[in-house]
């Protein structure tokens, strides 16, 4: 016998929106709550409930559980989706729906638990990422996992396109959520494995940042990528001026020579921003963003910077 199935959806970033659009289209979500912050996602949401009977909350740090608990005890919610919210929710909230809530983390768990698990797939040269389903406890990504699907990461793959692989993937996960859901309160779950389970914080500066005299070409492009639009790109400097570089590729062997790691080798339109790297590759930057907008590399030339010069 089918159940009746009422969602609360929390969310606040756009990589939520093929997980909403499942349970939307079977008229299983009663409101959708976004932070008041995010203009954005507010116009999304706004745009996706159009015609529908979905409430739309705009929460605040100080006002969200109030708000969510009254909607919880006062419009029949019998399961709550986190996806990508800020805010973290009491044991009154999560206990209070009859199939609790239930968090999308945009990253495979236990191993990379933590508020950007997409970046740091790529930080630490991760073949594999994917989306994973768990039931919302005390801890932070802690909950028995109810489902996984994962996805190879490419060697080209940015910020950008790996959080758009995630957010198609867990409309899969989402759909059979959803079955689950139709036959019972009850969710089947398996408890993490906390040997394998690894925490990350959000990264700091010089976890953004090119490090010439140790990183080689490979995880140059890796990082830079992963920065990619995140963070506008790789941090490094040059005369004490601060560049993000936004896509680079590498373009052979550098030329036998003293040079340093991080020296420019070319600067000029035919040949682009060459700059060599600790293993001795050409590194060809072509985005770059200054303060003054984003630019192909070699037109960093403009604001006289030179063969010769070295990035730090």
């Amino acid at each position: 016998m089918s159940k009746e199935v009422k969602a609360l959806i929390l969310c606040n970033n756009p990589v939520s929106i093929p997980g909403i659009r499942e349970f939307l289209f079977y008229g299983k979500v009663g409101a959708i709550a976004v932070t008041r912050r995010n203009k954005e996602m507010q116009q999304i949401i706004r745009s996706m409930i159009e015609g529908l009977d979905v409430r739309l909350l705009i929460v605040t740090r100080k006002d969200y559980e109030e708000k969510l608990l009254d909607e919880i005890k006062g419009n029949g919610i019998t399961v709550g989706l986190m996806m990508t919210f800020p805010y973290v929710l009491t044991e009154e909230l999560w206990k209070l729906p009859s199939s609790g809530f239930i968090n999308f983390h945009y990253g495979l768990l236990p191993q990379c638990r933590g508020p950007q698990p997409i970046l740091w797939h790529l930080l630490n040269n991760d073949r594999e990422a994917g989306v994973t389903l768990h039931k919302v406890d005390g801890g932070i990504d802690t909950g028995e996992i109810v489902m996984q699907e994962k996805t190879a990461i490419g060697d080209t793959d940015t910020y950008g396109v790996l959080q758009s692989k995630l957010g198609h993937l867990a409309a899969k996960p989402a759909a059979n959520l959803l079955k689950i859901l139709s036959f019972g309160s009850f969710v089947p779950s398996n408890p993490q494995d906390e040997s394998k389970a690894n925490y990350y914080e959000m990264p700091g500066v010089n976890d953004l940042s090119i490090n010439w005299e140790k990183m080689e070409a490979w995880q140059i492009v890796r990082l830079i990528n992963a920065c990619n639009p995140w963070n506008k790109g790789a941090g490094t400097f040059i005369k004490n001026w601060f560049i993000g570089v936004t896509e680079a590729e590498i373009a052979g062997e550098a030329p036998a020579g003293e040079e340093e790691p991080g020296t420019i080798l070319a600067c000029d339109k035919a040949q682009g921003l060459l700059v060599k790297t600790m293993d001795g590759k050409k590194l060809k930057i072509n985005i770059i963003y200054l303060q003054e907008g984003f630019y192909s590399g070699y037109r960093i030339a403009e604001f006289s910077v030179t063969p010769g010069m070295i990035f730090n």
